[in-house]
């Protein structure tokens, strides 16, 4: 609402459990009533209702709150943990994992898995996932959805083999799957070309080289329920990793006459929960993940079945800041999966530190999917420790409430001209530079928090970190993370205070960089929870050129 803001003014929101194609408006009437439209797409929907049947509207879920946009949100938290998640993990913690997709993509093999799951467990990862790849004759993604059976070149004892060997490593097993898509290069396209969702007589329109599979048709999904039946029963399975990776374009039902072709889309989704609720009731102790692409299918319709949701393939710790800060509106960040990647970002080329990556993944649910045998020695150590810090706080991160106190979404006005920004006139409102996000534990006692600048600007040292919803007479102790940096980022600062000329990644720049490291600012107050959120933590001095030392702030 206008004149709202994180902590203030009425805010009202809205969501919808539902999956398929949805249409929300807001209209004012002439006497200034305000309503509010949620619900199926009306765009090519029809259902043909007979005498005596009936029709189910998806539920569409509103709240109120006096207290701003955080007050919204974390009413819609509590919803959706209290009503919408369901099943043995919907109060679980959950583990931290490794996924293989960026380390390996389609070039798998048991070994080549085996040395990587043996660096996850030196790392304390606690789960193991096999992404693309396994399947049938699946080396790039042209061939194979559909012919759910393990290619024993690559697993020569199929699923049960690598699991069984993860396993003993002490680590549990996970396994990516793709139930709800077909190549034409397949043997179940070959054997069912009239299970693809393909409008006759017309050139089908395909995403990443595959065909959605018609799920409006019952014969379609008895098949993907006995098909993942067999391979979630293949071996001792922990997760499962459900993709989805194309948008709808051609839709068309065989199963359906011609006078039925706009109840399609709808059928397909109540098709798909039948598989979802047939599969999680079936594999009660399965960790189902959703995914389409990332953020394309996140609804509550999905968290009914599934307890997270993969929030996008963009892995790149700015992007995922941004796509985060806006899941947490309605999410609870327990519901959000979020990797740390390798750099340069896969999506993006951006170079970010690692633990600026680890910092943003971690208040989802923590997860890496890079290559931990080709990582330096400084970033593994870095992911050690990592890891070991989410572990004592994972309960507070996954289960506290959280708060937004800066996001993206607070703009501000700058003068383009001076910035040298190009495509900025004077004084355009441009986003905010700053993320801050707070999680505090239900009872109050303890919180984490992180404030994150997106883009430097010379001579700004000055920062103050402001938590949100702590207890205002409760006394803290607030510490900044300890960590260390990489000589190697200060470029040919070093030569400020070496007593010998060192050139910029030469070998005595690395040789150097090897052995010493540059020790993060010291942050440690005692302030009760009024003063650290209105007056705000004053952090230490911001690098700002020249000479740097523990007291400044990098």
């Amino acid at each position: 609402k206008r004149s709202a803001n994180e902590d203030y003014g009425d805010v009202y929101g809205f969501n919808l459990v539902y999956s398929g194609n949805h249409y929300e408006s807001v209209e004012k009437s002439p006497f200034g009533k305000v309503r509010f439209l949620s619900g199926i797409n009306p765009t090519s929907f029809e259902w043909k209702l007979s005498k005596g049947e009936s029709f189910l509207t998806p539920e569409a879920v509103m709240t109120y709150s006096s207290m701003g946009y955080n007050g919204m949100s974390g009413q819609m938290h509590d919803f959706v943990s209290k009503h919408i998640l369901r099943g043995p993990w919907k109060d679980r913690l959950r583990p931290v994992l490794l996924n293989s997709w960026e380390a390996s993509y389609f070039k798998i093999s048991e070994s080549k898995l085996l040395r990587l799951a043996r660096k996850a467990k030196e790392a304390g990862i606690e789960l193991f996932v096999m992404d693309d790849g396994w399947f049938g004759e699946r080396n790039d993604d042209t061939t194979s959805l559909g012919d759910w059976f393990p290619d024993t070149r690559k697993l020569p004892r199929g699923v049960k083999g690598i699991c069984d060997k993860v396993r003993a490593l002490g680590l549990d097993f996970g396994i990516w799957v793709e139930p709800e898509m077909v190549n034409r290069e397949s043997g179940l396209y070959l054997a069912h070309p009239e299970w693809a969702m393909e409008i006759p007589g017309k050139k089908h329109s395909e995403g990443r080289n595959q065909m959605v599979l018609d799920l409006a048709n019952v014969e379609v999904q008895d098949h993907l329920i006995k098909v993942m039946s067999k391979v979630f029963s293949s071996a001792d399975i922990s997760y499962v990793k459900w993709d989805m990776n194309r948008n709808f374009s051609d839709i068309f039902s065989r199963s359906l006459p011609a006078d039925r072709q706009g109840e399609v889309t709808h059928r397909y989704i109540l098709g798909l929960y039948r598989v979802m609720r047939e599969l999680t009731k079936k594999f009660p102790d399965i960790l189902f993940e959703g995914c389409a692409s990332g953020g394309n299918r996140f609804d509550l319709g999905i968290l009914s079945f599934f307890p997270q949701i993969w929030a996008s393939d963009d892995t790149d710790a700015v992007c995922r800041a941004e796509i985060q800060n806006g899941y947490s509106y309605g999410y609870p960040m327990r519901t959000v999966t979020a990797h740390v990647s390798d750099c340069p970002n896969h999506q993006t080329l951006r170079r970010t530190p690692i633990e600026t990556r680890f910092n943003v993944a971690s208040f989802g649910v923590l997860g890496y999917e890079c290559n931990l045998n080709d990582m330096s020695s400084n970033d593994f150590e870095a992911v050690k420790a990592q890891i070991k810090m989410y572990k004592k706080w994972r309960e507070v991160m996954q289960f506290g409430r959280f708060y937004r106190s800066k996001s993206m979404n607070d703009s501000r006005s700058v003068d383009g001209d001076a910035l040298g920004a190009p495509g900025y006139s004077v004084l355009d409102s441009v986003p905010g530079n700053d993320i801050s996000w707070t999680v505090v534990s239900p009872d109050k006692t303890k919180a984490v928090s992180m404030t994150m600048q997106l883009f430097t600007h010379p001579n700004t040292q000055w920062g103050v970190l402001k938590p949100v919803g702590l207890e205002c007479d409760y006394k803290y102790h607030i510490e900044g993370r300890k960590m260390k940096f990489d000589v190697r980022d200060f470029g040919g600062l070093i030569n400020y205070v070496a007593p010998i000329h060192v050139k910029q990644d030469g070998l005595s720049h690395r040789t150097i960089a090897r052995f010493y490291k540059m020790n993060s600012e010291a942050e440690a107050h005692d302030m009760y929870g009024d003063a650290m959120m209105y007056a705000g933590v004053h952090l230490k001095s911001a690098f700002a050129s020249g000479g740097y030392n523990e007291n400044m702030r990098y």
